[in-house]
């Protein structure tokens, strides 16, 4: 391996706490209901992550939660709830934009005004930013690739004491799928597919690596510490393009 590229929530991060308490802000800053405990959600919400597959969503799930809607419904269903949703949220006068943009100027405001209680909602996976310092002094290259801003993943992996090239993260705004900044990296770098690692809580990111017939050589791995569910990890596992990788395994030295 020459370069590990690697997802930034589920895989190094685990941000649950973050993620629920600026989704209630970004819904009361949207909603404005008052009426409505959001603390009584946030054990539901903190199930359904796995469901989520861009920031905005968040904010929309906790909408669809107030609804009533059952966990097991998100959960089997979420695709359809959320274009059901949306719509219903463009009757109100409420354009999709509008729920990505108040998450992260509810992430600003926090990192502006309370920098140490936001970085305290997070936390990195126990023995991750210690084998990212070694990989590092090994020379190997670390990207990041997110569907977070990238400016905000930046704080976190500072906070650790890694500094990373302002190349290497790729997050949000750079607007494109994953496969397309892996595609990216390895002409930037002018590595072969074959030295490239990519570890993924998604499985729907890694099979749309794995469906690219110039990236087949990249190895692919789906972090099991991550925002995935039983049935996903089975279905990872009938999948040959794809290895399932464990915490123990990641930070050890049995694999990378």
């Amino acid at each position: 391996m020459k370069i590990l590229v690697t997802d930034f929530d589920g895989v190094i991060c685990d941000g649950l706490r973050e993620y629920f308490y600026s989704s209630k802000l970004a819904y009361q800053k949207i909603w404005h209901d008052s009426k409505i405990d959001l603390d009584n959600f946030q054990s539901q919400f903190n199930t359904l992550r796995p469901v989520v597959e861009t920031g905005w969503e968040m904010p929309l799930l906790l909408r669809v939660l107030t609804w009533g809607e059952t966990s097991e419904n998100i959960l089997e269903n979420w695709s359809n709830i959320k274009e059901k949703a949306v719509k219903i949220l463009e009757l109100e006068g409420i354009k999709v934009q509008r729920l990505g943009q108040s998450l992260d100027e509810v992430r600003e405001m926090q990192i502006r005004h309370n920098l140490d209680r936001w970085l305290s909602l997070q936390s990195f996976y126990e023995g991750v930013s210690s084998k990212l310092k070694q990989l590092i002094n090994r020379n190997i290259k670390i990207y990041i690739i997110t569907t977070k801003e990238g400016k905000f993943a930046r704080q976190l992996l500072e906070k650790e004491n890694i500094f990373l090239s302002n190349y290497a993260i790729l997050g949000k705004e750079v607007k494109q799928p994953k496969y397309e900044s892996l595609r990216l990296i390895i002409q930037k770098e002018k590595v072969n597919p074959s030295d490239v690692c990519f570890v993924e809580d998604r499985l729907e990111a890694l099979e749309l690596v794995s469906q690219q017939s110039d990236l087949e050589e990249v190895k692919l791995f789906l972090a099991l510490w991550g925002y995935n569910t039983e049935n996903t990890r089975l279905k990872a596992k009938e999948n040959p393009h794809i290895n399932l990788l464990s915490l123990v395994n990641f930070t050890g030295n049995d694999v990378f």
